[in-house]
């Protein structure tokens, strides 16, 4: 998945846990935890792939299940140690909907090659050829864009679609979390 993708899922993710647990909207703050955690997996791996060649593709420390867990609990505890429990709870749910959403992303192959991209070092996948991390980025970029300009509209781009409809629905029953925070900051400050 794409960064903003991933950001989307993980919004989703956890707005509907903290509507079933809690019975409210999720505040901007762990909005914000759970967004940037849901990206944390390919900035761990892409980079040391692609541009370092420290892993053969870019599925390996951040996107395994195995080392998932072990950061979840971490972050958990270190949340609740400070008694931000709810923040711990965000990143978790953030860092984990990265791997599922990447996982939905594969299933087009099958439901085994989705989940082989979660199950390193178990699983290791072929290496990428990669042109390094700007190169790679570029060239995913251009396909991505080279889909949407010719509607050629997979099934993950449906996936990706109601995702965002439902997520984009879900923000404004929340009533905006992140924004609203942002209005009401920039209101104080200018009264």
């Amino acid at each position: 998945m794409w960064p903003w993708e991933s950001a989307i899922f993980a919004y989703l993710c956890y707005s509907i846990y903290v509507h079933v647990r809690h019975h409210e909207p999720p505040g901007g703050t762990a909005v914000v935890v759970a967004a940037v955690a849901s990206v944390v997996p390919d900035l761990i791996d892409k980079p040391l792939s692609w541009q370092y060649g420290v892993f053969r593709n870019g599925y390996a420390l951040g996107h395994s299940v195995f080392v998932s867990l072990l950061v979840v609990a971490v972050a958990h505890a270190v949340a609740r140690r400070t008694s931000r429990p709810r923040l711990g709870l965000a990143f978790g749910l953030g860092f984990l909907s990265h791997n599922v959403g990447d996982a939905l992303e594969h299933m087009n192959d099958g439901i085994w090659y989705g989940v082989k991209h979660v199950l390193w070092p178990v699983v290791v996948l072929p290496p990428d050829e990669s042109p390094g991390f700007t190169g790679t980025v570029r060239q995913f970029l251009s396909e991505y864009r080279a889909h949407l300009v010719h509607h050629d509209f997979t099934s993950y781009f449906a996936l990706v679609g109601v995702i965002s409809a439902c997520t984009l629905l879900l923000w404004a029953y929340d009533d905006f979390p992140v924004a609203r925070e942002l209005l009401t900051t920039v209101r104080r400050v200018v009264r």
